[in-house]
This record gives C-alpha cells, structure tokens and sequence, in this order.
C-alpha cells in the first residue's frame, strides 16, 4: 500500500535510489510532514490501520533528528548515496548506540530509520529493519533510574581520553545532558552559561554570578573541547565517550547508570550550595529545576534523592 502511494511521488519530486542521503533526508522530510494535522485515524482507515506520515511535530523532530544522526554517520563511514546504503550500515549504527542507549529508545530509533527507509524507496532495507527489530532493541539496556557518583571527580580521572574528561567536567559543572554539551556557550560579561535547543526545545540559561570560580572553569573547557572538536565530528567522540566512561566507573568500582549520573552530582551539589546560603527546599528545588531544563520542580527533587 505504501509503495503504491508514494511511488508517483517519489518521481514527482525527484527521490531517485542513486539520490545523495542529504537530499534524501529532505525529501522525507517534505513528505512525512504532511501528516501533520491530519487526523490519524483517518488516515489509519484508508491505509489499513498503518500510517506512512507523521502526526505530530514531536515526533517528527524525533525521527527526523535520529534520521540526520544516520546520514551523518553514514558519510563519515564513506557512504553518501542512498543506493550505497547496506542493511549491515544501518544495523552496525543502531548496534551502536546499544553502549548508551535503553531499549526504549532503540526501539524509537529502529522504528525512526524504518520510517525514513520506506519514506525514501528503500523498503529492502525498512522490511529487514522490521525483521530484526525484537533483536536489535533487545541489546539496548534496561531503563532505570541514574544514580549520583559517590567521587565524580575519581571517574573524571580515570578516564583514558582527555576529551572525555572536558565532557565529563563539563557535564558535572553544569548539568548538562550528553547531547547539550555541544551547545555550552558562555557569557563572560555576565558570567552566565547559554544552553540553546535543549529537550523540547527550551533554552537553558544558568547564572553563575554566584559561583565565579566554575564559571571561569567552564569558559576553559568549552575552548578546549572546541578545540578537540576541529576534525572530529561529534556521534563518534560521543560513542567513544560512552565506552570510556563504563569502564573508568567500573575501575571506579561504582554502579554505572550513564552518564546522566554527572546531572544528578550537579543537582545534589547545587541544592546543598543554596542551601548554605539560606534557600529553602522549595526554593532551592525552583532554582534548580529553571537551571536543569525541567518543568516540574518533581524533577529536581527526583535527581536530589540521585
């Protein structure tokens, strides 16, 4: 049925299987939009109860974004042509992503290529995704709930790569989720850290006015890993990120639960600061949460009891 349908299309707006895989991702782009505020029921009617668009805008931002994240591992491992895209690239990406990723989101990016595959003519390769999907999400590890490093700064050192240490620093000095270290911009004039784009789209702006010391700090690392990024793209240092950290918290002899466990340092640190400097717990929980990117302060009391 889908093939069917967007075969027209496809030559329509020029998707050929030799097309280059930028090309292809804006293609799929312009034809998975076009669900958006459509009722899916409808259209689960006329296609027997399987949608090939997407219904809503945080979906699409998610599987778009998991979609560009395989183009742009795929062009580093030489492969930039939609025809030239194997079943084992997609499988060896997803696989991957099993060091750091939970089987929910495994199951979200196996699910996200295998929308984008059929989206763009390559249904060989969404059918084989289909096929393996009970296996490959089957590596990812279990959900759970991150746990704070008793000596956070003994699992920064134990690190091998000095590029995953600034990470690891950054991550603790600021809170900073995996995909916002990137992003870490500072504003020395008011010694405020700039975090823009986080999850859902929210703009992380922190005041270290208070903390001169860890500002000037962060001003240093964010230059270094600039500077440890000129040549390397960010999925591979951030994969290898992974592998180091697992094994420099098992050297540690601490429970590793991601590095999501460097947020919660950074939470339980700055509540016990405004703490001693006279905050209530409601009060502190507010500053933290506006700080961390969450919108209930629920949250920040969750990642204190890390």
């Amino acid at each position: 049925m889908f093939t069917k349908l967007f075969t027209e299309k496809r030559v329509e707006l020029g998707i050929k299987r030799n097309s280059g895989l930028t090309y292809a991702l804006k293609y799929a782009a312009k034809v998975l939009k076009q669900g958006i505020g459509i009722s899916k029921h409808e259209v689960y009617k006329r296609f027997g109860g399987k949608s090939p668009l997407i219904h809503s805008y945080s979906t699409f931002n998610r599987y778009m974004g998991i979609a560009k994240e395989f183009v742009n591992w795929a062009k580093e491992h030489g492969v930039n042509r939609l025809d030239k895209v194997q079943y084992e690239h997609v499988r060896d990406f997803l696989l991957s992503k099993s060091e750091y990723c939970s089987i929910r989101t495994l199951k979200v990016n196996a699910s996200a290529l295998r929308k984008f595959f059929e989206t763009v003519g390559r249904e060989d390769i969404a059918e084989r995704i289909g096929e393996d999907y009970q296996e490959i999400y089957s590596k990812g590890g279990a959900p759970g709930r991150a746990l704070a490093f008793a000596h956070p700064e003994r699992v920064i050192s134990l690190l091998k790569e000095d590029v995953h240490k600034v990470i690891a620093e950054l991550q603790l000095l600021t809170g900073a989720r995996i995909g916002d270290v990137k992003k870490i911009q500072v504003v020395p004039e008011k010694k405020k850290v700039i975090i823009t784009k986080s999850k859902g789209g929210r703009t992380r702006e922190i005041d270290y006015s208070d903390r001169p010391e860890k500002f000037e700090r962060i001003k240093e690392l964010v230059g270094e890993l600039r500077e440890y990024l000129k040549g390397s793209s960010w999925s591979s240092v951030r994969e290898s990120y992974y592998r180091d950290l697992r094994q420099a918290v098992y050297r540690s002899g601490e429970i590793y639960t991601g590095s999501h466990a460097f947020r919660v340092n950074y939470v339980k640190e700055r509540l016990r600061e405004l703490r001693e400097r006279g905050y209530s717990e409601k009060e502190a929980l507010q500053i933290i949460e506006y700080e961390i990117g969450h919108s209930r302060i629920e949250m920040s009391a969750y990642y204190s009891r890390g």
